[in-house]
Formats: C-alpha cells, structure tokens, sequence
C-alpha cells in the first residue's frame, strides 16, 4: 500500500512540475468570410444586446442571467453574466473602431481574466470577420494543463458557433 502511495505522489508531484514547463499563455484566433458589409458585421458585435442572438456561451446555458449597462454598444459598454454552469464574470467593451475592430476585457471573476477582439476586413463584396481571444495562466500549473488541453479546442468550438451564427443573422438581414 505504501508503494502505491509513493507511486501517486510521485505521479502528481511529476504534473505538477510538467505543468510550469506549459505554456502560462494562450491564444486563439478564427475566422470567417462573410458575405456582407463590414458595416452589418460590425453591429452585430458592437450591440451587446445582439449577443444572446450568437453566443455559444449563451446556447450552452440559456438561464444564464445577464444584466447590462446604461450603454449597450461601442467603448464603454459592458454586460455582466451570472450562470450555475458558466460560474460569473463581465464583458466591457473597451475599444471599438467603426467597421474595423472591437475590443474588450473579460473578468471571469475568482477564474481570471482575458483579452478578446474582433477584426472586420473588407474582401470584395464580404467581410472576413476575424475573433480572438488570449489569456494567461500565470504560474497555475493546474491551469497551464487546463489550458494545453482543453481550453483551445473548447474556444475554437465556440468561435466556430458565433462565426456562423453571426454569418446566418447577418446575411439574413
């Protein structure tokens, strides 16, 4: 019994010391063409509002409660989300270029916080519609092994969703 202790303990220490040698950040980007102005993909992420309409996060758990701020679109305006599945946190949007770029800080409250954008360049008669999103983990080994694996496939899921929700609601229009 004492073996197989030692064996677990040492397994455990072994993560642990793996995890300082992940990466502390992450990064990801995805992108989608789609065939409207830059103007009207633009202000479908600039309105908080319209959010409900395209977030993964929000088809995961609908009874996500979200209170908004007295200015819903452009720099300054923020949403907060309380959720039993998504835990808490706030969206501010803190930059956001016309038809350009939109920019915002994302607290996820006791879970740490993050940087995302958007990018909307005009190609042709389209947009390509670019999402990013980066966060880093500090010296969280548990975390940095979060991160290496699950946290990129979980976010490139999401991004795939809102590109493709918001490509329907725009070029529906």
């Amino acid at each position: 019994m004492k073996k197989i202790l030692l064996g677990l303990l040492g397994i455990i220490i072994l993560l642990i010391i793996v995890g300082f040698f992940l990466p502390s950040r992450i990064e990801v980007t995805r992108s989608l063409t789609i065939h409207a102005s830059p103007e009207a993909t633009f202000e479908q992420v600039n309105n908080l509002k319209n959010w409900e309409k395209w977030s993964y996060w929000y088809a995961l758990d609908p009874t996500t409660k979200l209170t908004y701020g007295d200015q819903q679109a452009g720099t300054g305006a923020w949403y907060s989300w309380t959720s039993e599945d998504m835990g808490q946190g706030k969206l501010t949007i803190t930059e956001s270029n016309p038809s350009s770029v939109i920019k915002a800080d994302l607290d996820f409250m006791e879970q740490g916080t993050a940087k995302c954008w958007y990018t909307f360049e005009p190609v042709n008669d389209s947009t390509k519609v670019t999402m990013g999103f980066s966060t880093e983990f500090g010296m969280n080994p548990f975390m940095r092994w979060m991160g290496a694996t699950m946290f990129e496939g979980e976010m490139n899921k999401a991004f795939d969703h809102n590109l493709n929700k918001i490509k329907e609601l725009t070029e529906g229009k």
